[in-house]
């Protein structure tokens, strides 16, 4: 990897580092994470810490205080704050795709169905809303606008629970892409409704537990057919996905391993092959998405411009990101 360490002094904030690069043997840990020195993991201690200390000096005042570093299923560095509590934001939007790969993987939908199979009434007052299909919305080019509702200065982006009313198309579906969490939001309420349960309980029994993600929780926005409706974007009303640095590496670390937790294949490999690439078109409003945006992942494939995000990384570098600076960078 070119300048690994000048890259990551860049761009991770609050999160950690997953490599896998190293002849050492992956691990994973148990109710604790193994710790190891840098040196034995591959990793240059000095590189290391100019690269913290460097995050720690440009990065606001948590700087690097939350940073967690992971190599080989191993924890080579940890801030003083790696077990903070508190929202992820819109690196909630993960763990929304995430349901959909667990539903993909049962049959109960498929990412190229269409929504208004899974929600008849979607296209009744705008036919445009017949072509969306549910990769569509988890990649932010479906076109969806919801109603907002309850607009205020301090909640400009109005009541979540309001984004499940359609109003007219912002787009025909696949043709741009434009970040807006009404997207999101819908396909939530599509998952919740395919499971006959939360999202948070099937993320749950299906990932968390199996993985040790203790010291989590997932806000409530409402209901839809007498279930609980999770926050399926972060959107600042209910908390979105709250938790640690070193709660989330574990997260971090299924997805380096293609959904492969210690031999037990929790998420198809394909999924998370599809999940962490470039599902985007190279147009759209949201030009920090174009061409470089999977299912909420953002990866580090090549825009528009010819150019890759984060060219000190690796190609197939991705994140999930949220608000306040809340990272999880997976480099495989």
């Amino acid at each position: 990897m070119s300048e690994p360490w000048v890259w990551l002094g860049v761009f991770l904030v609050l999160g950690f580092w997953v490599g896998s690069r190293c002849e050492a043997q992956m691990v994973f840990p148990g109710k604790d994470w193994r710790e190891a020195p840098a040196e034995s993991q591959g990793v240059d201690s000095v590189k290391l810490k100019a690269a913290v200390a460097y995050m720690d000096n440009h990065f606001g005042p948590d700087g690097a205080k939350e940073l967690v570093i992971v190599r080989n299923g191993c924890l080579i560095w940890k801030g003083p704050n790696a077990d903070a509590y508190h929202n992820v934001w819109s690196a909630t939007k993960t763990f929304t795709s995430t349901v959909l790969g667990l539903l993909v993987a049962d049959g109960k939908c498929a990412l190229d169905d269409l929504a208004v199979k899974h929600l008849p009434s979607l296209d009744d007052q705008h036919p445009l809303y017949a072509k969306i299909k549910l990769r569509h919305l988890a990649s932010m080019s479906s076109g969806y606008k919801g109603q907002v509702v309850n607009v205020t200065k301090e909640q400009p982006w109005g009541e979540p629970w309001a984004y499940l009313n359609p109003t007219a198309p912002l787009f025909e579906a696949g043709t741009q892409v434009q970040y807006h969490d009404h997207q999101v939001f819908l396909l939530g309420s599509i998952l919740t409704r395919l499971a006959g349960e939360s999202e948070k309980a099937i993320f749950k029994r299906r990932i968390a537990d199996p993985i040790g993600m203790t010291q989590w929780d997932w806000g409530v926005s409402g209901k839809v057919d007498g279930i609980e409706l999770n926050n399926a974007a972060g959107t600042p009303t209910t908390p979105g996905i709250q938790t640690t640095a070193r709660q989330m590496a574990r997260f971090g670390l299924l997805y380096l391993n293609r959904g492969n937790w210690s031999g037990q294949q929790l998420l198809p490999a394909s999924f998370v092959d599809e999940a962490t690439k470039n599902q985007a078109p190279g147009i759209g409003s949201s030009a920090f998405l174009r061409g470089r945006y999977g299912f909420y992942w953002w990866t580090n494939d090549v825009m528009p411009n010819g150019k890759r995000p984060w060219p000190s990384a690796p190609p197939k570098t991705y994140t999930s990101h949220g608000h306040s600076a809340n990272f999880c960078f997976v480099i495989p």
